[in-house]
């Protein structure tokens, strides 16, 4: 018997990552069972709650630990155990709402496009108004946290093609932008759609990924466990 990991494989993970619910990662699982269990909870626990491999898990939660996220409650010890072994409990200290926040191992916090996104999303469902690249930026912009006009442009076109955004008035070459109007049905909640890339290379002489423009695939096969109930097992 053997495991693969196949263009099945794959394909079962585009359509699971395209359904109609929107597709968490792995971290952004496992910071769903933190915020959950908040008072108390272990890296297994966590780990299995948010279906993503331990391994993984544990280095999230050690980032997150270093960064003052969360902090050690107190140390079980393990019965039976040929070797001296402590079951660590955490608290979440300080929670940063429904993103995960980006933190490598060593507690530096990573990037704030999901801040970002999230910026440009109140912009639109606040104003209801029709607004350019130029407009959107200026206005999801703060002092702590500027908003490009390449991003906000990027953010309107991804909206519009997925149905969220009409255009109001449409673009004149390089002259005037295109502004665009969120469809009063597509102003779906206050947490931001997510942007989703679904260009890949697949060798099946190989059974090998070459390339992908989808990195929340990747990550799930790398640090999740969730296309693993759908791994095709294969009878040599």
């Amino acid at each position: 018997m053997q495991v693969s990991t196949n263009s099945s494989i794959l394909t079962q993970g585009k359509n699971l990552m395209d359904a109609g619910q929107p597709y968490q990662s792995p971290r952004q699982r496992v910071w769903a069972a933190i915020r959950k269990h908040r008072n108390e909870f272990t890296i297994q626990q966590v780990a299995e709650l948010g279906q993503m491999k331990y391994d993984s898990a544990r280095d999230f939660i050690t980032g997150l630990k270093n960064a003052g996220i969360i902090a050690e409650v107190r140390r079980e010890k393990l019965p039976n155990m040929s070797k001296k072994i402590d079951l660590i409990f955490f608290q979440l200290v300080e929670d940063y709402g429904y993103n995960a926040p980006s933190v490598d191992r060593k507690g530096n916090l990573l990037g704030k496009k999901a801040t970002v996104n999230k910026a440009m999303w109140n912009t639109l469902r606040i104003t209801k108004q029709p607004v350019n690249a130029h407009e959107l930026a200026a206005l999801s912009s703060t002092d702590e946290q500027a908003v490009s006009v390449e991003t906000a442009d990027s953010y309107l076109r991804f909206l519009f093609h997925a149905g969220y955004l009409k255009v109001a008035r449409a673009a004149h070459h390089a002259v005037r932008k295109a502004k665009y109007l969120l469809l009063p049905h597509m102003n779906t909640g206050p947490i931001p759609p997510q942007i989703q890339r679904a260009k890949q290379v697949f060798d099946p002489n190989t059974n090998t990924l070459m390339y992908t423009e989808r990195p929340e695939l990747e990550e799930e096969l790398k640090h999740g466990t969730l296309l693993l109930n759908h791994e095709e097992i294969n009878d040599e």
